[in-house]
Protein backbone atom coordinates (compact mmCIF):
# COMPACT_ATOMS: atom_id res chain seq x y z
CA UNK A 1 0.00 0.00 0.00
CA UNK A 2 2.56 2.19 1.01
CA UNK A 3 4.66 1.64 -2.52
CA UNK A 4 1.34 2.08 -4.47
CA UNK A 5 0.60 5.41 -2.80
CA UNK A 6 4.52 6.95 -2.80
CA UNK A 7 4.93 5.77 -6.28
CA UNK A 8 2.19 8.23 -7.84
CA UNK A 9 3.47 10.91 -5.54
CA UNK A 10 7.18 10.28 -7.03
CA UNK A 11 5.40 9.67 -10.16
CA UNK A 12 3.86 13.30 -9.74
CA UNK A 13 7.03 15.02 -8.67
CA UNK A 14 9.22 14.00 -11.73
CA UNK A 15 7.11 15.81 -14.39
CA UNK A 16 6.88 19.69 -15.19
CA UNK A 17 3.47 20.33 -13.45
CA UNK A 18 5.38 20.51 -9.87
CA UNK A 19 8.41 21.59 -8.83
CA UNK A 20 10.03 18.99 -6.86
CA UNK A 21 12.16 19.58 -3.48
CA UNK A 22 15.50 18.60 -3.93
CA UNK A 23 15.38 16.52 -0.92
CA UNK A 24 16.27 12.38 -1.74
CA UNK A 25 14.99 11.15 2.01
CA UNK A 26 11.32 12.60 1.10
CA UNK A 27 8.72 12.71 -1.96
CA UNK A 28 7.73 16.85 -1.93
CA UNK A 29 6.67 19.18 -4.54
CA UNK A 30 5.25 23.02 -4.51
CA UNK A 31 3.64 24.37 -7.54
CA UNK A 32 1.38 28.15 -7.13
CA UNK A 33 -1.85 26.97 -7.15
CA UNK A 34 -4.15 26.91 -4.24
CA UNK A 35 -4.54 23.24 -3.94
CA UNK A 36 -3.29 20.71 -1.49
CA UNK A 37 -2.82 17.83 -4.12
CA UNK A 38 -0.01 20.13 -5.67
CA UNK A 39 2.12 21.21 -2.60
CA UNK A 40 2.50 17.94 -1.15
CA UNK A 41 5.22 15.86 1.21
CA UNK A 42 4.99 11.85 0.80
CA UNK A 43 7.34 8.94 1.77
CA UNK A 44 9.56 10.49 4.73
CA UNK A 45 12.28 8.73 5.73
CA UNK A 46 14.42 10.69 8.20
CA UNK A 47 17.59 10.00 9.13
CA UNK A 48 16.96 8.74 12.90
CA UNK A 49 17.42 11.53 15.34
CA UNK A 50 16.99 14.39 12.62
CA UNK A 51 13.30 14.22 12.15
CA UNK A 52 11.92 17.01 14.19
CA UNK A 53 14.21 19.25 12.42
CA UNK A 54 13.70 18.06 8.97
CA UNK A 55 9.88 17.88 9.45
CA UNK A 56 9.86 21.54 11.08
CA UNK A 57 12.41 22.96 7.93
CA UNK A 58 9.59 21.03 5.77
CA UNK A 59 6.42 22.21 7.23
CA UNK A 60 7.67 25.85 8.03
CA UNK A 61 8.70 26.33 4.21
CA UNK A 62 5.36 25.71 2.99
CA UNK A 63 3.88 27.46 5.78
CA UNK A 64 5.40 31.00 4.47
CA UNK A 65 4.51 30.36 0.70
CA UNK A 66 0.59 30.46 2.21
CA UNK A 67 -0.32 27.38 -0.14
CA UNK A 68 -2.75 24.47 1.47
CA UNK A 69 -0.66 21.65 1.57
CA UNK A 70 -1.03 18.18 2.71
CA UNK A 71 1.23 15.68 4.33
CA UNK A 72 -0.01 12.36 3.52
CA UNK A 73 1.29 9.52 6.32
CA UNK A 74 2.00 6.03 6.08
CA UNK A 75 2.61 4.07 8.56
CA UNK A 76 6.59 3.30 8.08
CA UNK A 77 6.82 7.24 7.13
CA UNK A 78 5.36 9.02 9.82
CA UNK A 79 6.81 8.91 13.40
CA UNK A 80 6.28 10.52 16.55
CA UNK A 81 8.53 12.96 15.75
CA UNK A 82 6.45 14.26 12.43
CA UNK A 83 3.50 13.77 13.81
CA UNK A 84 4.63 16.41 17.19
CA UNK A 85 5.34 18.54 14.54
CA UNK A 86 2.86 18.84 12.64
CA UNK A 87 0.34 19.24 15.42
CA UNK A 88 2.47 22.17 17.16
CA UNK A 89 1.68 23.90 13.71
CA UNK A 90 -2.10 23.47 14.04
CA UNK A 91 -2.15 20.65 11.48
CA UNK A 92 -4.57 17.53 13.31
CA UNK A 93 -4.31 14.18 10.91
CA UNK A 94 -7.80 13.10 9.22
CA UNK A 95 -7.82 9.55 9.87
CA UNK A 96 -8.17 7.24 6.80
CA UNK A 97 -8.09 3.51 6.84
CA UNK A 98 -5.85 1.82 4.74
CA UNK A 99 -7.66 -1.54 3.02
CA UNK A 100 -6.69 -4.43 1.38
CA UNK A 101 -8.19 -7.64 -0.82
CA UNK A 102 -6.94 -10.36 -2.91
CA UNK A 103 -7.99 -10.15 -6.21
CA UNK A 104 -8.93 -14.17 -6.38
CA UNK A 105 -11.81 -13.85 -8.50
CA UNK A 106 -13.84 -11.12 -10.69
CA UNK A 107 -16.50 -9.74 -8.60
CA UNK A 108 -19.76 -8.34 -9.81
CA UNK A 109 -20.45 -4.63 -10.40
CA UNK A 110 -23.68 -4.95 -10.10
CA UNK A 111 -25.08 -2.50 -12.59
CA UNK A 112 -28.47 -0.63 -12.02
CA UNK A 113 -30.61 -0.10 -15.28
CA UNK A 114 -29.27 2.45 -17.43
CA UNK A 115 -25.83 2.55 -16.04
CA UNK A 116 -23.04 1.80 -18.27
CA UNK A 117 -19.10 1.73 -17.42
CA UNK A 118 -16.46 1.73 -20.09
CA UNK A 119 -12.63 2.75 -19.73
CA UNK A 120 -11.97 6.08 -20.01
CA UNK A 121 -8.69 8.17 -21.95
CA UNK A 122 -7.76 11.49 -19.33
CA UNK A 123 -10.51 13.92 -20.64
CA UNK A 124 -11.92 16.73 -19.23
CA UNK A 125 -15.27 15.44 -18.86
CA UNK A 126 -13.58 12.54 -16.68
CA UNK A 127 -11.45 15.11 -14.20
CA UNK A 128 -15.00 17.09 -13.83
CA UNK A 129 -17.02 14.38 -12.66
CA UNK A 130 -13.90 13.68 -10.09
CA UNK A 131 -14.16 17.13 -9.41
CA UNK A 132 -17.47 17.63 -8.96
CA UNK A 133 -18.13 14.21 -6.93
CA UNK A 134 -15.05 15.48 -4.65
CA UNK A 135 -16.07 19.28 -4.36
CA UNK A 136 -12.86 20.43 -6.12
CA UNK A 137 -12.84 24.30 -6.99
CA UNK A 138 -12.91 24.48 -10.84
CA UNK A 139 -9.36 25.67 -11.27
CA UNK A 140 -8.42 22.20 -10.10
CA UNK A 141 -9.83 20.74 -13.62
CA UNK A 142 -7.42 21.25 -16.22
CA UNK A 143 -3.90 21.06 -14.04
CA UNK A 144 -5.48 17.69 -12.62
CA UNK A 145 -6.34 17.06 -16.56
CA UNK A 146 -2.92 17.47 -17.62
CA UNK A 147 -1.35 16.21 -14.59
CA UNK A 148 -3.06 12.89 -15.27
CA UNK A 149 -2.21 12.55 -18.61
CA UNK A 150 1.25 12.54 -18.23
CA UNK A 151 1.45 9.39 -15.93
CA UNK A 152 0.20 6.89 -18.62
CA UNK A 153 -1.75 4.22 -19.57
CA UNK A 154 0.01 1.36 -18.41
CA UNK A 155 0.33 2.59 -14.92
CA UNK A 156 -2.71 4.52 -14.76
CA UNK A 157 -6.28 3.69 -15.66
CA UNK A 158 -9.72 5.13 -15.27
CA UNK A 159 -13.63 4.45 -16.00
CA UNK A 160 -16.87 6.31 -16.29
CA UNK A 161 -20.09 5.57 -15.46
CA UNK A 162 -22.97 7.31 -17.50
CA UNK A 163 -26.84 6.75 -16.69
CA UNK A 164 -28.77 7.26 -19.40
CA UNK A 165 -25.66 8.58 -21.57
CA UNK A 166 -24.78 10.98 -18.99
CA UNK A 167 -21.21 10.95 -17.14
CA UNK A 168 -21.97 10.80 -13.22
CA UNK A 169 -19.25 9.13 -11.36
CA UNK A 170 -15.58 7.55 -12.32
CA UNK A 171 -12.59 6.07 -10.73
CA UNK A 172 -9.01 5.44 -11.52
CA UNK A 173 -6.42 2.36 -11.30
CA UNK A 174 -2.40 2.71 -10.70
CA UNK A 175 -0.90 -0.51 -10.84
CA UNK A 176 2.71 -1.05 -9.06
CA UNK A 177 3.91 -4.73 -9.84
CA UNK A 178 1.01 -6.86 -8.66
CA UNK A 179 -0.71 -4.12 -6.92
CA UNK A 180 -3.66 -2.23 -8.10
CA UNK A 181 -4.32 0.86 -5.91
CA UNK A 182 -7.54 1.99 -6.25
CA UNK A 183 -8.26 5.91 -6.32
CA UNK A 184 -10.44 8.74 -7.32
CA UNK A 185 -13.73 6.82 -7.06
CA UNK A 186 -16.07 9.86 -6.95
CA UNK A 187 -19.86 10.52 -8.08
CA UNK A 188 -21.72 13.76 -8.77
CA UNK A 189 -23.95 14.91 -5.81
CA UNK A 190 -27.44 13.70 -7.79
CA UNK A 191 -26.43 10.34 -8.70
CA UNK A 192 -25.52 9.43 -5.09
CA UNK A 193 -27.07 6.18 -3.39
CA UNK A 194 -27.08 4.14 -6.72
CA UNK A 195 -24.36 1.95 -6.12
CA UNK A 196 -22.52 3.78 -8.58
CA UNK A 197 -19.32 3.49 -6.09
CA UNK A 198 -19.66 0.01 -5.88
CA UNK A 199 -20.01 -0.65 -9.37
CA UNK A 200 -17.23 1.80 -10.43
CA UNK A 201 -15.03 0.06 -7.86
CA UNK A 202 -15.92 -3.43 -8.97
CA UNK A 203 -15.53 -2.95 -12.73
CA UNK A 204 -11.99 -1.56 -12.02
CA UNK A 205 -10.66 -4.50 -9.45
CA UNK A 206 -11.93 -6.62 -12.35
CA UNK A 207 -9.86 -4.69 -15.07
CA UNK A 208 -6.80 -5.13 -12.72
CA UNK A 209 -6.99 -8.18 -12.35
CA UNK A 210 -7.31 -8.78 -16.11
CA UNK A 211 -3.50 -6.93 -16.23
CA UNK A 212 -2.24 -9.36 -13.98
CA UNK A 213 -2.79 -7.79 -10.55
CA UNK A 214 -2.97 -10.06 -7.52
CA UNK A 215 -4.21 -7.56 -4.73
CA UNK A 216 -6.20 -4.64 -4.47
CA UNK A 217 -5.70 -1.51 -2.25
CA UNK A 218 -7.56 1.83 -1.39
CA UNK A 219 -7.33 4.28 0.73
CA UNK A 220 -11.58 4.95 1.98
CA UNK A 221 -13.56 7.57 2.82
CA UNK A 222 -15.91 7.56 5.72
CA UNK A 223 -18.55 7.19 2.91
CA UNK A 224 -17.17 4.94 0.49
CA UNK A 225 -15.77 2.81 3.13
CA UNK A 226 -19.12 0.34 3.48
CA UNK A 227 -19.27 -0.15 -0.10
CA UNK A 228 -15.36 -0.96 -0.07
CA UNK A 229 -16.19 -3.47 3.39
CA UNK A 230 -19.01 -5.15 0.49
CA UNK A 231 -16.49 -5.54 -2.30
CA UNK A 232 -14.36 -7.79 0.75
CA UNK A 233 -11.88 -4.85 1.60
CA UNK A 234 -10.58 -5.02 4.97
CA UNK A 235 -8.26 -2.30 7.49
CA UNK A 236 -4.60 -3.08 7.13
CA UNK A 237 -3.40 0.28 8.21
CA UNK A 238 -4.00 4.04 8.58
CA UNK A 239 -3.07 6.38 6.39
CA UNK A 240 -3.83 9.62 7.40
CA UNK A 241 -3.68 12.88 5.64
CA UNK A 242 -2.58 15.92 7.40
CA UNK A 243 -4.07 19.23 5.78
CA UNK A 244 -2.75 22.40 6.11
CA UNK A 245 -5.13 25.57 5.10
CA UNK A 246 -4.06 29.32 5.27
CA UNK A 247 -6.54 31.32 8.01
CA UNK A 248 -7.09 33.97 6.12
Amino acid sequence: MEENLIAQFRLLASTEHVTALPDDDVVAFTRDLAFPLFNAICGARFRPGSETERAAALVDGYIARGLPFLWWATPSTMTPEIDAVLRSRGIEPSPEPGMHVELTRDVDPRLGTGVDISPSPVTGELVEVMASGFGFPAFVVEPLRLALADFGPEVLFHVVARVDGAAVSAGSAFVTGRTVGIYNIATIESARRRGLGHAVTATLMNLARGRGCSEAVLMASEMGRPTYERLGFVEVCQTPQYVWTPSH
